[in-house]
């Protein structure tokens, strides 16, 4: 199954001008872009799934997304909605960041620098390239009905095509190769040779570690049989008679009279009496002070696990808080409900008039407590930064904080780095 001949079937001249124009650039760049942004993708998520766990992993993406290969017949609809355009390319930016990591930004430098198109526009157009790629292998895993191994083999079959799409330098950076070493195989009559060899040997240890253990047996039943014949030939010691009739055997215990005529002395009337405590004081009076030592030590384990209350900046502008305050804000940037699509771009703008007239500055973009469900924060701090970048904030000025700030109460926050 070709994956990059499946996508780029649907990458036709009338999508390539709906991209050129949303984004700004001119169409043959684009195309050009498109065509390496797609191999570029598929190389990433080949090379992250090195072994079984880690398609595993890829799978889990496919499953968990919903990645079934409509996106690739409803791209033109999609297109044509600005929208839905935005949310699309955010979703797919991080996307990218996660098979990429740190190495999304030199791709995409370079990607830019081949192609002649604006960074962020490269940007946009890996992340326009990834649901498509995710999407075009989720429908060949749907319709054929591939496990972890089936999936593997698909994204093996696609190096080599992949391999020549990918522009070289970053190839190079992605250390990504056309195929990957093969183990020595060995024939069935080697490996036969090999086991009766290795059976012969383990029997042999196996013999020569019982050894020991016979000539210690033989050792002990020599020792046995000479104690036993030792023993038959002592005679047993006669008993001796004495004057008085009564008889002694030889080593007898000899009792010591030495002390018998010592007359116990009663001591008695010395020893001092044995002082008994204090039970005067009331039992009732230390079961109080008790209890009142467990009520205040019980107080004192409760009161930290009194709710914290939510931090909020509703008595001083965002405009202020940027230039004073080192901890998150709270915009009140809204979002279509459990969506990254921005419905109001509200305190947008101040952080925008905030970062031009700051050029040193340097914001940290998350998401808040409203939007701390899976990977709904980072997918909406990507959406502002999307806007941020778009009215004419330098890219380098935003950071994208991957967990929700669950302790202040929005949709998104910021915070001044």
């Amino acid at each position: 199954m070709d994956i990059l001949g499946l996508i780029k079937d649907k990458l036709t001249d009338s999508n390539i001008k709906k991209v050129s124009n949303f984004l700004g650039e001119h169409p043959d760049n684009i195309g050009s872009a498109l065509n390496s942004s797609v191999p570029i993708v598929l190389g990433c998520i080949i090379r992250s799934a090195s072994n079984d766990e880690e398609t595993g992993k890829v799978m889990d993406v496919l499953k968990d997304g919903g990645h079934t290969g409509e996106i690739l017949d409803d791209l033109p609809v999609l297109l044509n909605n600005f929208e839905k355009t935005q949310l699309l390319l955010t979703i797919g930016t991080n996307i990218f960041n996660h098979f990429t990591g740190n190495q999304a930004n030199g791709i995409v430098e370079k990607l830019s620098t081949f192609t002649g198109i604006r960074k962020t526009s490269a940007f946009s157009l890996v992340g326009l390239a990834a649901p498509l790629v995710l999407g075009a292998l989720g429908k060949v895993v749907s319709k054929e009905g591939l496990g972890v191994s089936g999936l593997s083999k698909l994204l093996n079959e696609q190096r080599e095509a992949v391999f020549v799409e990918i522009p070289p330098a970053i190839a190079n950076q992605l250390n990504f190769k056309s195929s990957e070493p093969l183990k020595p195989v060995i024939n069935k009559e080697e490996k036969s040779k090999e086991n009766k060899n290795n059976s012969k040997d383990a029997g042999n240890r196996g013999l020569g570690a019982w050894i020991p253990w016979i000539l210690i047996g033989f050792v002990f039943l020599g020792g046995v049989a000479y104690f036993m014949k030792y023993r038959r030939t002592v005679k047993p010691v006669e008993p001796v008679v004495n004057n008085t009739g009564l008889s002694t055997e030889p080593d007898s215990i000899a009792i010591d009279t030495t002390f018998s005529n010592i007359v116990p002395v009663d001591t008695a009337s010395n020893l001092e009496p044995i002082s008994t405590p204090n039970t005067d004081i009331p039992i009732t009076t230390i079961e109080s002070k008790e209890v009142e030592k467990v009520k205040r030590v019980e107080k004192e384990v409760e009161e930290p696990k009194k709710e914290q209350k939510k931090v909020t900046f509703d008595h001083i502008s965002v405009e202020d808080q940027l230039k004073n305050a080192k901890s998150w804000i709270a915009l009140a940037t809204d979002f279509k409900k459990n969506s990254a699509e921005v419905s109001a771009k509200t305190d947008l703008e101040v952080v925008v008039k905030f970062l031009k007239a700051n050029r040193k500055a340097v914001v940290i973009v998350a998401g808040g407590s409203q939007s701390s469900k899976g990977t709904l924060g980072e997918d909406r701090a990507y959406a502002v930064r999307d806007v941020l970048i778009e009215k004419g904030v330098n890219e380098g000025q935003i950071v994208i904080q991957s967990s929700s700030v669950k302790e202040v109460d929005a949709k998104v926050v910021v915070k001044v780095k």
